[in-house]
């Protein structure tokens, strides 16, 4: 028992105060943010339901008055509670939270407690360490969210490198590096490994595959860096190769596809269909397995150009901060997924798009959710996630017309071209 321990128990000259909790919490706010603050400090969770089971057995308004304290006087048996653990562990889990800053132990000889006496678990640390634990908890979403980015940009990093390090393979002469490109991809961390690496380190790797693609683009779009003499503008047309097989587009750069008539995305049920209170509850009822539709051919500089300007920037942050009317595949898909989170859309949606729309419908899909946000002839998209489910599930139902829907966003760009002019 530490002195601080002693001192409370026999006199109760050092009891602390507080300012209860903030102006409309109550006991089961606080008992959440405890939760998720022991959490970040790595307790288990059988620690942190100990903790819940103290925090449930004080009063609820022993936590608003700042008058009293709010401890716990429960028995270590009574906070087993059935769970099958020992009084061991229930000890070692009260130190854990003390060591947290969670809970003060003020016991009597042999772990004593009792409510006449003052002995029990208190919570007043806790009180007085909320805004330390309301920051930690932002950081920590924060962190959760970027870690989450990274991982999502290394995936589409994989995709890219291992599709470019192909076209370079079957060159009839391959650059010299291209045997340690390959070497350096085959040691990347496997992506359900990712998750286990700290912030730090993921960041680290993500860059280091960033800086592995960016090797990689400068063999294919500079003339000259492959042996064997290349032909004029063979670098920018080896680029045309490698997008041409993901994008569908053509090297031209002209948009061919059907003639189909101007009209915004052509489904039904594009809003959500399931319960009220769900951020993104378009949820498919029975849906009809159907083929992926075909999808419009057009490269990546005409979909910068239907891009949003808020879209664009997007695009440019992925491609290396500056301007370019011409961005690669990989900084349109980081900057439509990016974009995409900013206005509110989870990111289960963007993957879900992906699966089902392939990696360019997904592309297009989100571009045109985007540009559905700030279109005056229409109602307000309110919730961006669920119009990006909505064109999922009618694409499983058969009724997504992607084609229709990129010509009637060719046509609004066309106009506000001609009214800027």
């Amino acid at each position: 028992m530490s002195f601080r321990q002693i001192a409370s128990t026999r006199h109760h000259e050092n009891i602390r105060f507080h300012n209860g909790l903030p102006e409309g919490w109550n006991r089961d706010r606080f008992r959440q943010l405890c939760e998720r603050y022991a959490q970040i400090r790595g307790a288990s969770a059988q620690c942190i339901r100990t903790l819940e089971i103290i925090i449930d057995m004080i009063s609820p308004c022993a936590f608003r008055d700042p008058s009293q304290e709010p401890f716990c006087y429960a028995r270590q048996e009574t906070l087993i509670a059935g769970r099958g653990v020992t009084d061991r562990t229930i000890h070692n889990h009260e130190r854990e939270l003390e060591t947290i800053g969670l809970i003060d132990r003020r016991l009597g000889a042999n772990g004593a407690r009792c409510k006449r006496k003052g002995l029990g678990l208190f919570l007043t640390p806790a009180l007085n360490l909320i805004p330390e634990m309301l920051e930690a908890d932002v950081q920590s979403k924060s962190e959760k969210k970027e870690h989450d980015e990274l991982r999502g940009d290394r995936s589409r990093l994989y995709r890219y490198v291992k599709h470019s390090l192909a076209v370079l393979l079957l060159l009839p002469c391959p650059p010299e590096s291209l045997e340690d490109m390959m070497e350096e991809l085959q040691s990347w961390p496997r992506a359900d490994k990712l998750k286990y690496l700290s912030l730090d380190a993921l960041r680290s790797h993500v860059q280091a595959a960033h800086d592995l693609w960016k090797r990689i683009e400068d063999h294919v779009a500079k003339p000259g860096e492959t042996s064997g003499g290349p032909e004029a503008r063979f670098g920018c047309h080896l680029q045309d190769q490698i997008e041409e097989e993901i994008l569908s587009c053509n090297a031209d750069g002209e948009v061919i596809m059907p003639s189909v008539e101007a009209s915004e995305p052509n489904f039904s049920g594009s809003g959500p269909d399931g319960p009220p209170n769900c951020l993104e509850s378009n949820r498919p009822t029975d849906p009809i397995s159907q083929e992926p539709q075909k999808l419009p051919r057009v490269n990546n500089r005409i979909l910068y150009d239907l891009a949003s300007p808020e879209l664009r920037m997007h695009i440019d942050i992925a491609g290396g901060g500056d301007q370019n009317s011409s961005p690669t595949l990989y900084a349109i898909e980081t900057g439509v997924s990016s974009r995409l989170s900013e206005i509110g859309t989870n990111i289960s949606a963007w993957h879900a798009a992906i699966d089902r729309l392939t990696n360019m419908g997904a592309i297009l899909a989100g571009v045109i959710t985007d540009a559905r946000l700030s279109d005056p002839k229409l109602p307000p998209v309110v919730n961006p996630g669920g119009y990006l489910r909505g064109m999922v599930q009618a694409d499983e139902r058969g009724e997504l017309n992607l084609i229709s829907s990129f010509m009637g966003l060719l046509a609004r760009r066309a106009r506000e071209e001609e009214d800027g002019l």
